[in-house]
């Protein structure tokens, strides 16, 4: 049975077709035998859309907000989230107070940056959108809105989180044969808004933690018991990502 079972398809949500771009260019850049897989590892599709203008025949049950510590989702893509799922049958706030309760409750209100925290749609909200969407999983990207440039491998944790989350809800879903399995999510690219981090490290984090991520799954082997010397490579591989390079110094006569 395979290892990889209990990840889900991914559509990947891009309004602008710079960031399809540079996912492409990520994809065999850092996880060069991705295509030489058939079927992929992961199933990912990008998507050229916005919120509102994916089909309905488009289903997902799970939406990424790349939101702050606090689950305020109304600005930039988690205000498109709360227009779409909440109004205009309920409050704009409908599912900002729910993913508040289960912060409270997981985090007592504070989500750090970097970590996932999966939010049932409140009842009133389910078969509300033509989607077929239930969940929103909470991925903070910074405290508040801010410039997070500094958090320099905050979209590879956010995936590694997200992906955790993900699996092991699946994996208790098949083994426990209990709740219903999420089997597509939505995401669009993190931090590259207010964040103002580049499309090129976002891309190039989410391809790794995509590559890495598999890696765990098919070698549990290896990742429940690692030194130092085993997570050189990856330590490296996302270091690339943000790290300037060095420019050679030359000797002068």
């Amino acid at each position: 049975m395979s290892s990889l079972q209990d990840m889900p398809e991914i559509l990947l949500l891009c309004m602008e077709e710079k960031f399809i771009k540079a996912f492409d260019e990520a994809l065999p850049a850092f996880w060069p035998s991705f295509a030489g897989t058939n079927p992929p590892k992961l199933s990912v599709t990008t998507l050229h859309e916005s919120l509102a203008g994916v089909p309905p025949t488009t289903s997902f049950q799970l939406v990424v907000s790349p939101a702050n510590s606090y689950a305020r989702l109304d600005g930039a893509f988690d205000d498109a989230i709360s227009r779409q799922f909440c109004l205009p049958n309920h409050d704009y706030d409908t599912l900002t107070y729910a993913a508040q309760e289960v912060l409270y409750e997981r985090w007592k209100g504070f989500a750090p940056p970097g970590t996932c925290t999966l939010v049932p749609f409140p009842a009133e909200l389910e078969g509300g959108n033509p989607w077929g969407c239930k969940w929103v999983a909470i991925c903070p990207t910074m405290r508040s809105p801010d410039d997070v440039t500094w958090d320099r491998e905050v979209v590879y944790e956010c995936v590694w989180s997200l992906f955790c989350e993900l699996e092991r809800w699946n994996r208790q879903v098949r083994e426990n044969k209990t709740g219903e399995r999420i089997d597509r999510i939505l995401m669009t690219p993190m931090a590259t808004g207010t964040g103002n981090v580049s499309k090129e490290r976002w891309a190039s984090q989410l391809v790794l933690a995509m590559k890495h991520f598999v890696g765990a799954l098919e070698n549990p082997e290896r990742w429940s018991n690692l030194g130092w010397r085993d997570v050189d490579d990856e330590l490296l591989d996302v270091e690339k990502t943000w790290k300037p390079r060095r420019k050679p110094h030359f000797d002068q006569d």
